[in-house]
């Protein structure tokens, strides 16, 4: 997997990169959108392919770093068989 992420001022903004990246350029992959600090708003993107150049660079949104859950260790709790 090819993971990148993207950094908007609104959400509609963010949508709207998701949605050309999915329907127009055909990535595919998972998705996350959520709400980040100071208002802004991060998409993060783990293509099954590299997504091109081309395509990022034209892309509004600012790059910045993946906040990666893969490889987390599971928590120590153990839940019981009643929860």
């Amino acid at each position: 997997m090819y993971s990148i992420a993207f950094e908007f001022e609104t959400e509609e903004e963010m949508q709207s990169v998701a949605d050309q990246l999915w329907k127009k350029h055909g990535v595919t992959g998972e998705f996350e959108m959520f709400s980040a600090n100071e208002g802004r708003f991060r998409l993060q993107i783990h293509s099954e392919k590299q997504i091109r150049a081309s395509i990022l660079e034209k892309l509004p949104g600012k790059v910045v770093q993946v906040k990666g859950n893969f490889g987390v260790p599971a928590p120590k709790e153990v839940l019981s068989e009643e929860n």
